[in-house]
């Protein structure tokens, strides 16, 4: 019954409403457990016998509404049910847990979930549609000015993206007759030429570009997960869970259209492009939010490389990099949100001290730092080590370099609040951060260590995929981390501190006619690259 998964969280939402006058926090947390619970059944279900399939209706296989859980969505609805119960314990005693806010965020934790275990395309598109109503009024949630402005951006520019997919979905059924992704992969072959899907495979990849915020499709990512008065939490589930939907509908698309469409190739490019690019963006910011929003740009972009890049060890690599960017980069946006509300203030140039001031949550913020650069024995050099392992051509490994180098040292710039003397006079500084979300994020800043250390063996558990790492490469590994972080040091202070070319660039942002019209754009392309090669 795989449609518990989904409507459980927005049943529990309901209630929330009904007994809004009572405290339903417990409630809330005990079905969270129970969620968890669930979905960790079902992975081992999946592990030990074999795809469990949820049939909606009386209807034939192929026609029915299908709820599927495989290898892969078992384990992104298990870690989507992880984040959601950490979100929650982080949330418990803060002011912004209150009824609509809860409802709200368990709403969105059923999409979620649905876009994961569904196959059905305009089921999907519904859930997107959705979910973009309901996060558009999280990152509204507070009503500063800023926050509408960047939620109301948020909503038409997905709004308008999700019609790509509306009219993909609607070209493919005329073409195969089928909604099921996996009768549409049996259908797609009899097509009189790969030309038939063209038109749709543009219309669609367009739109998970979009979610996926390659570029030049980024600019809207920046500002939904970085805007100034979103709860953490809400920072923390966009970037480290739900632009994973779009990752996860990128690989069932793809493996959708494969029998007659292969674009690996372009969408490698777009990820080294996208990896870089964000990056660099990176480096330009001085607001803690904005550096860990084009971070997960970059990241993104380092994901899409990995799954395109043709090799099976990279593909998996990838998404082991997906699981662990879920669990650093929540950590980082959890922590950051601790940061700013104790400094009151989001620029890093007046955050000092950290470490002494708030040493759980700075040592969060270490362990973060250490997965998402790929330090040895953390979750993030596992995935970067696989990526990297399944290329063969040294201008690959090369740019991944680059990447990893361009990810330090930015993170250099960013872990400058953890020392230094804290200027901040005694009267000024708030009431400590509840013990609780303190807990919480160094709890989850242990989990980054912890499926590093034992990465083979996460990455068994989870993908049921079996990885050797060779200790000779892994301490090679280790040393050009460390060269790096020289290199990262000598470029943050040799360059960046003393040029204003980045922050320059770091103001660069499309406007919303812009942001459309590249994405008319990306279809273009995409279409016209297909047209050329098919």
């Amino acid at each position: 019954m795989l449609y518990l998964l989904v409507i459980g969280p927005i049943l529990a939402g309901i209630v929330n409403i009904l007994f809004k006058k009572r405290d339903t926090r417990p409630f809330i947390i005990g079905v969270q457990i129970a969620q968890l619970a669930y979905a960790l059944w079902i992975f081992i279900q999946v592990r030990t016998d074999d795809t469990i399939f949820n049939f909606m209706s009386g209807v034939p296989d192929g026609l029915a509404i299908t709820l599927m859980a495989d290898i892969i969505s078992s384990v992104f609805v298990l870690l989507t049910t992880i984040i959601f119960l950490m979100m929650l314990l982080f949330a418990y005693h803060k002011e912004y847990f209150n009824t609509q806010f809860a409802f709200l965020f368990l709403v969105l934790q059923g999409l979620i979930i649905s876009l994961f275990l569904s196959t059905d395309l305009f089921n999907l598109f519904v859930m997107l549609e959705v979910s973009t109503v309901v996060v558009a009024i999280l990152i509204m949630f507070n009503k500063e000015k800023q926050a509408i402005y960047d939620g109301m951006i948020y909503f038409f520019v997905n709004v308008i993206g999700t019609a790509f997919l509306l009219f993909g979905i609607g070209m493919l059924y005329r073409t195969t007759g089928f909604l099921d992704m996996r009768a549409i992969s049996e259908a797609i072959v009899e097509v009189e030429s790969p030309r038939a899907v063209l038109l749709p495979f543009a219309f669609m990849m367009t739109t998970l570009s979009l979610k996926t915020a390659v570029v030049p499709l980024f600019s809207w990512l920046p500002k939904a997960h970085g805007t100034p008065s979103a709860p953490p939490v809400v920072s923390a589930v966009l970037s480290g869970l739900f632009i994973k939907t779009g990752v996860y509908m990128f690989i069932r698309f793809s493996a959708m259209f494969e029998p007659v469409i292969q674009v690996q190739e372009i969408f490698f490019v777009i990820g080294f492009i996208t990896s870089i690019f964000g990056f660099i963006m990176a480096m330009g910011q001085n607001d803690i939010k904005m550096i860990l929003a084009y971070s997960t740009v970059s990241q993104i972009g380092l994901i899409m490389i990995g799954l395109n890049m043709g090799s099976e060890i990279a593909y998996w690599g990838a998404l082991f990099h997906v699981f662990s960017h879920a669990l650093f980069k929540s950590t980082l946006f959890l922590a950051a949100g601790q940061v700013y509300h104790q400094y009151g203030t989001r620029d890093i140039r007046m955050m000092r001290g950290v470490l002494r001031a708030m040493p759980l949550t700075g040592f969060a913020l270490i362990f973060g730092i250490l997965g998402v650069t790929g330090a040895p024995l953390f979750n993030g050099s596992i995935s970067k080590y696989m990526i990297t392992y399944g290329s063969y051509r040294p201008i690959v490994q090369f740019g991944l370099n680059l990447i990893n180098l361009g990810t330090i040292t930015y993170f250099v710039k960013f872990g400058s609040i953890l020392f230094g003397k804290d200027n901040r006079p005694e009267e000024s500084k708030p009431p400590r951060e509840d013990l609780l979300s303190e807990l919480l994020v160094f709890i989850m800043g242990g989990l980054i260590l912890l499926t590093g250390v034992y990465g083979p063996v996460s990455m068994d558990i989870l993908f049921g995929y079996q990885v050797e790492v060779f200790t000779a490469e892994y301490f090679e590994k280790g040393i050009v981390y460390a060269l790096m972080i020289l290199a990262g040091v000598g470029i943050y202070n040799g360059i960046i501190k003393q040029s204003g070319l980045l922050d320059r660039i770091s103001h660069v942002e499309l406007t919303f006619n812009a942001v459309i019209t590249s994405m008319t754009g990306f279809f273009l392309f995409i279409a016209g690259y297909l047209y050329l090669v098919l």
